[in-house]
């Protein structure tokens, strides 16, 4: 199975900075880039991204404003800010906001491409590569899903549904809290969730076990339960 490469979102209005960094990376990820606080927050809803590197001078909202809101929903996304801002205090706000690193430009991409790599070191200690229950297999690195072993194509937020019922097992989620951490805190409603948990229920009908495995708690929400 080959490895996806990890995805990285670039956050800056400097399409030189954008344009140099991309084509240091490119090899070793694939890249994203957008010019504003508010494209990235829509990035992070919409895409599953691995790792954001974010500027703070951005128009309109600054990159503190995206910070912040893309960690009122995902609290696990690697966040590196590089800044022209050099002054202690603006380093730990950024910090302190939810940043998980921050350079001060000009930067060395050598230097900034080791922390990239270190961020990833720390996120792997830390996942599961793996997720089995009855015949329903997610793979984490190549994001994918398997049921009897074959592949299942599910889109982007059926993917980020699935795993948030796996990762919460056995438990049942409110509809507020999946809306809120799969599309963010204006994201859709009550009925548009019905739609993609129907979406996924019938991608994963050729498991034995489907009606057991994903389980609707009228009135409260949905939950993975464990197939022993």
């Amino acid at each position: 199975m080959e490895k996806k490469k990890k995805i990285i979102l670039i956050v800056d209005d400097d399409k030189i900075f954008q344009s140099q960094l991309k084509s240091f990376l490119k090899d070793d990820y694939r890249i994203i880039s957008v010019n504003g606080a508010q494209d990235a927050i829509d990035a992070c809803i919409k895409s599953t991204i691995d790792l954001m590197i974010i500027d703070l001078r951005l128009p309109g909202r600054n990159g503190m404003y995206a910070i912040e809101t893309i960690r009122s929903f995902n609290n696990e996304l690697p966040i590196i800010v590089c800044s022209q801002i050099s002054n202690i205090e603006t380093k730990v706000m950024a910090l302190e906001t939810g940043a998980n690193d921050y350079m001060v430009k000009p930067c060395n991409f050598y230097e900034l491409n080791a922390r990239i790599k270190n961020q990833f070191r720390y996120l792997k200690k830390e996942e599961k590569h793996i997720f089995k229950n009855g015949s329903l297999t997610i793979d984490y690195d190549a994001k994918t899903v398997y049921i009897n072993g074959v592949e299942v194509r599910f889109t982007n937020f059926e993917y980020k549904i699935i795993c948030l019922l796996a990762n919460n097992l056995n438990k049942t989620l409110d509809h507020h809290y999946i809306i809120s951490h799969v599309w963010g805190p204006d994201g859709q409603d009550q009925n548009g969730l019905r739609v993609f948990m129907a979406g996924i229920r019938k991608k994963i009908a050729k498991d034995e076990n489907s009606e057991k495995l994903i389980r609707t708690d009228i009135g409260r929400g949905y939950r993975m339960t464990q197939i022993l």
